[in-house]
């Protein structure tokens, strides 16, 4: 009977407290939602990964060396760890097909056990089929190829025809592209039989290790079998390393903002539940006084906190995990290319902050009860008297305070008086301000990042990729009608320190270019003669300063040469190392033979000679380039969009849920105001004032937190490659400003027509 009672009270408290109730519980699915997507999108793409790789025996280094023959074959199975070691080569070749697109061309020399394809259409190649080919299923779906159509690739003077026997996918070219971003009308890629290309030397081996085995130590001993090879593992290879790089940026993205917004909802959540319970105190007196047990009381206002929580919570958890992950895996796929995707059950961490919210929720409740409970039933059953009022700060500032007028002086005590209620509508509206200011920032950032490495730190309008066939840097000048040609050579190398190495990429510019602006703010930054300058990135990574000296290898190259670090540079899409021409002639490593030219402001002639000469294999235009990193950091952006709605949902919920407890707790002061004489307006207009300078002034004090949040949030979703420059304009921050400052007020707008609602005698009643 007692349970039925409490249990009817609770629905009715419920149905009269709605609105707080909802608020309650979205509060709860927000502060959940964040976290279950982004943390599911990261357990997706790390499940995924894991299961395609191993399925499909991707390789776990990539050896590139002057010729892969048999003795050096031999020296690589001979590593302890080793289980295969296949022979192979891979070169992009030129097509036929319409818009003549460029195929890497992949041609093993035995089964292809190694980086196993999946065939999704047609049928796998055998060993000794030396007509056919694997495609790439988005290379064949943009050129409407199908099993049986030919493909004839250019080698040298000669072509080759080979016909389809399969669409593919490979878990070795989860990323295709030869540029910024993948596209598979221009290029993609296929395998064949090495015999059927019997003039291409073999110049690659794909390792894969025993299960267990030491990469470190399998690396090092490969590095010593093969000294004049080059030695790439996963984490340096293009394709894996961008699949791996969105495990990272999910995983720690799933903990800054989504905490962040957690934090911020636990607040509003612990102080609804405060002033629910404070408000219950006459209820609670009324129940000791009918002799209901004090742990059935308690119980019953413990269902106040752990029904919304868990509802919330719970809820927040599903919602997140089935709707985040689905949307951000189809941005995905338009970069990735996946035969499939493992959806893996909600995880523990999750649930923990299920549990979390639930108990956080139960405590708060407890201690506001036992707060409450600790007064007497007759005690309680009186109205909580109001505390005597002090003279606040403004009030002691004699000139100033006669200056204001009575509504102005009523506001200021209000607002100074009840500095608790100040202080949390000024926290949550700060902390709305602060993360919308955060998600709008972090769009503009990387689209100012790529916007100022392309339009900015590349001083040419065109560059143009040579083969090595390259003529004399000079000759291009003397040949081509621009403002400015510059050449520069590129090769990869191993760079060492420390006993950390990495594969990175060498960079030979002239002595006296203008045009690689590698300093501070894209600033020109001259590379000193007898030394090296390294990106600042791949310092911090090898734990490198100025002065030190810096181990590097050539591929091919038994023997490695070592510079000193002249200097720090900057690089946000490119980190590698940097030296001028005189430091590599005196090097005695080879000529200066250009890989490419940058060219400032060509005229449509020029272009057209660059078109016609054999040796230029491509043109990369920055205006082009620019918007190609925009598409590539499309899943970024897209990312940073949905936490800006998350941000927006979460400042609506929190201004309305505040709004409306601030002005239950004055019902008796707006009631008073009418007794006075005050009109339905003037009240309103009190009440809005009041609000008017709360958000002004938390917004105001959102600004920097903001940016901070910016900063950090784009440090954690770095990579090994790309770094973020945190750029929030002045258009997000006013945007964030506008959008927090028009929810106050809309909200407050909402809730002063309740006034007209206020019973006068019912608020101003008292048991005295």
């Amino acid at each position: 009977m007692v349970k039925n009672m409490l249990r009817r009270k609770l629905m009715r408290d419920m149905q009269r407290s709605g609105m707080q109730f909802v608020a309650l519980i979205l509060l709860c699915v927000l502060g959940t939602f964040l976290y279950a997507g982004l943390d599911g999108i990261a357990r997706m793409a790390e499940a995924t990964n894991a299961r395609y790789f191993e399925e499909n025996r991707l390789a776990h280094f990539w050896i590139t060396l002057q010729s892969a023959d048999r003795q050096a074959l031999a020296d690589v199975r001979a590593v302890p760890g080793v289980q295969t070691a296949r022979a192979r080569f891979s070169l992009d070749m030129d097509t036929t097909l319409p818009g003549e697109p460029t195929l890497c061309v992949t041609g093993y020399d035995g089964p292809m056990d190694i980086n196993m394809p999946i065939v999704e259409e047609g049928e796998a190649l055998s060993e000794s089929d030396l007509r056919g080919c694997l495609v790439q299923a988005g290379f064949a779906q943009a050129h409407g190829l199908a099993p049986g159509d030919p493909v004839t690739v250019r080698y040298g003077d000669a072509d080759y025809t080979f016909f389809v026997r399969g669409i593919v996918y490979s878990p070795e070219f989860i990323s295709v592209s030869d540029g910024v971003s993948a596209d598979p009308e221009t290029y993609g890629f296929i395998l064949v039989n090495a015999r059927a290309f019997a003039q291409v030397p073999l110049t690659q081996i794909v390792v894969r290790l025993e299960d267990g085995a030491d990469e470190d130590a399998a690396r090092a001993a490969l590095e010593a079998a093969l000294p004049g090879a080059f030695v790439v593992g996963r984490s340096a290879h293009r394709s894996t390393a961008a699949a791996q790089d969105n495990v990272y940026m999910f995983s720690a993205l799933s903990i800054v903002f989504p905490l962040a917004a957690y934090v911020v909802a636990a607040l509003i959540v612990m102080t609804t539940l405060t002033r629910m319970i404070d408000k219950q105190r006459m209820e609670i007196g009324t129940l000791r006084a009918l002799g209901f047990p004090a742990g059935q009381i308690q119980r019953h206002y413990l269902a106040y906190a752990v029904w919304p929580a868990l509802i919330g919570s719970v809820l927040g958890a599903f919602l997140g995990h089935e709707t985040l992950p689905r949307l951000i895996w189809a941005l995905l796929i338009g970069q990735n290319e996946y035969p499939y995707r493992i959806i893996p059950p909600i995880s523990p961490s999750t649930w923990a902050i299920v549990a979390l919210t639930v108990v956080m929720s139960a405590l708060i409740c407890l201690w506001t009860y036992r707060r409450t409970a600790r007064e007497t039933a007759a005690s309680l059953l009186r109205p909580k008297p109001p505390r005597s009022g002090q003279r606040i700060l403004l009030e002691r500032i004699r000139p100033l305070w006669r200056r204001f007028g009575f509504n102005q002086k009523m506001v200021a005590r209000n607002l100074l008086r009840n500095k608790m209620r100040t202080l949390v509508s000024c926290v949550g509206l700060l902390s709305c301000n602060a993360l919308i200011i955060a998600s709008i920032g972090l769009q503009d950032s990387v689209v100012l990042t790529a916007e100022n490495h392309y339009l900015h730190a590349l001083g040419y309008d065109v560059r143009a990729n040579l083969t090595a066939d390259a003529d004399e840097a000079d000759a291009y000048r003397a040949r081509l009608d621009a403002a400015a040609v510059e050449c520069i050579m590129e090769t990869s190398i191993s760079a060492a320190f420390g006993g950390q190495s990495r594969t990175t990429l060498l960079t030979v510019v002239e002595d006296a270019q203008q045009m690689l602006r590698l300093g501070p703010n894209e600033t020109l930054a001259v590379i000193q003669t007898g030394g090296v300058a390294l990106t600042d990135k791949l310092a911090d990574q090898l734990g490198v300063k100025v002065g030190d000296t810096l181990s590097m290898r050539l591929p091919g190259d038994d023997e490695s040469f070592t510079l000193p670090v002249g200097q720090i540079v900057h690089n946000n899409f490119v980190q590698g190392v940097y030296m001028n021409r005189t430091t590599w002639e005196s090097l005695r490593k080879g000529a200066f033979v250009p890989t490419a030219l940058q060219l400032l402001a060509p005229t449509d002639a020029c272009i057209a000679q660059l078109e016609e000469m054999d040796e230029v294999e491509s043109l990369d235009y920055t205006a082009v380039q620019v918007q190609d990193a925009l598409v590539s950091l499309h899943t970024v952006s897209s990312v940073f969009l949905v936490l800006t709605f998350i941000a927006l949902a979460l400042a609506f919920v929190i201004c309305y849920n505040m709004g409306l407890i601030n002005f239950a707790e004055r019902t008796r002061e707006y009631a008073t105001l009418k007794v006075l004489g005050y009109h339905q307006r003037e009240i309103r207009r009190l009440i809005l004032r009041e609000n008017i300078i709360i958000s002004l002034v938390a917004i105001a004090l959102s600004i920097w937190p903001g940016i901070a949040l910016t900063d950090i949030i784009l440090l954690v979703c770095e990579t090994d490659s790309v770094r973020y420059v945190g750029q929030v304009p002045a258009s997000a921050v006013a945007i964030s400003c506008v959008a927090t400052y028009a929810f106050s007020m809309f909200i407050q707008r909402l809730l002063v027509h309740k006034v007209r609602s206020i019973v006068m005698v019912e608020a101003l009643k008292s048991v005295e």
